[in-house]
C-alpha cells in the first residue's frame, strides 16, 4: 500500500495508510514481516530519488515509528541497519525539491525516532546512542554545513535532553547565534543597497536562519528547564549568555511559557 501510495498521491489513499500504519503498530502477529519491513524502510531511504520526496520519506519513518510502538516485535537484529538511513533524514543537505516542501518536520520526525530507539533499546546495544551522537555531531554540528543540515543536528541533539544539550550544543551555541545574526544582518543590508540594481531579499536563506536560531533556543530551553538553578548557575554563563540571547532567555526560566513563536 505504501508503495502503491508512493506513485500516487490521491487523498483517497490516506485512510488505507492509516490502517496499515494501525496494523504495524498494533498487530500481534507480525513478527515474521519485521525482515522485510526494515528493508523496505532502510532500502526507500537509501534511495536518492525518494530523497527528494518528503511525503514518501515521512511515510516510511512513520513505518519506523510504528515498530517501534508495538510492543509485540522484537526489532534488535534489524535496528542498526535503519540507523544510517533514518539518520540520512536528519542530516541530508536537500530532502525536497522546493523550499517551500516542509522539510524540518522530516527531520524531526526521523530524530524523534532514533530518540525511541535508544530509549528502548539502548541498555542492550550500549553502542547505539554514542554512534547516533557520533552521526549528529560529525555530519551536522559544524558552522560550514548547509543550515539545514544544522539544523537537523540542533533538534536530533537536543531530543536527547538535557546532557546531550549541556555537552554538545551549550559549548558552540554563542559562536552560532552570533554566525547567524551576522549573515542575517548582512542579508538585510544587502538589500536593495546599490541603489535601484541592489539585490533581491533572500527570504528562503532568512527562513532557514531564523529555524535554526529557534532549534538553538528550544534546544538551550531543554536545558534550562531540566537542571537545577545551581547547575545552570555551573554550565552557563548568564551573563554571557544574556549578551547573546537577551530577553529570549527569560522565559526559559523556570516554568514553560509560550516563548517559541516570539522569534519567528
Amino acid at each position: 500500500t505504501i508503495e502503491h501510495h508512493h506513485h500516487s498521491n490521491n487523498t483517497n489513499h490516506t485512510s488505507e495508510i492509516t490502517t496499515v500504519l494501525h496494523g504495524i503498530r498494533t498487530d500481534g502477529g507480525i513478527q515474521e514481516l519485521v525482515p522485510f519491513l526494515s528493508r523496505f524502510v532502510a532500502s526507500g531511504l537509501m534511495n536518492k530519488k525518494n530523497l527528494q520526496n518528503v511525503h514518501y520519506c515521512s511515510r516510511l519513518i512513520q513505518v519506523f515509528d510504528a515498530m517501534l510502538d508495538n510492543p509485540n516485535l522484537h526489532l534488535d537484529l534489524h535496528l542498526h541497519q535503519m540507523f544510517s538511513p533514518v539518520g540520512t533524514c536528519i542530516v541530508a543537505k536537500k530532502l525536497c525539491n522546493s523550499p517551500h516542501e516542509d522539510h524540518w518536520s522530516l527531520r524531526e520526525a526521523a530524530a524523534r525516532c532514533l530518540v525511541k530507539a535508544c530509549d528502548l533499546y539502548g541498555m542492550q546495544y550500549t553502542t547505539m546512542k554514542p554512534r547516533i551522537m557520533k552521526l549528529l555531531t560529525q555530519q551536522a554540528l559544524r558552522v560550514d554545513r548547509p543550515l539545514a543540515t544544522q539544523y537537523g543536528g540542533i533538534v536530533g541533539i537536543s531530543l536527547f535532553g538535557p546532557r546531550a544539550v549541556d555537552a554538545f550544543l551549550l559549548p558552540v551555541a554563542q559562536e552560532y547565534w552570533e554566525c547567524w545574526e551576522g549573515e542575517l544582518k548582512s542579508l538585510i543590508k544587502n538589500e536593495g543597497s546599490s541603489g535601484g540594481g541592489g539585490k533581491k531579499r533572500d527570504v528562503w536563506r532568512e527562513y532557514e536562519l531564523h529555524m535554526c536560531q529557534q532549534a538553538l533556543l528550544d534546544a538551550v530551553a531543554i536545558f534550562m528547564r531540566g537542571v537545577t538553578p545551581g547547575e545552570q548557575a555551573k554550565r552557563v554563563d548568564i551573563e554571557s549568555f544574556s549578551d547573546v540571547f537577551g530577553e529570549r532567555l527569560i522565559p526559559m526560566q523556570p516554568e514553560p511559557t509560550e516563548y517559541i513563536s516570539a522569534i519567528l
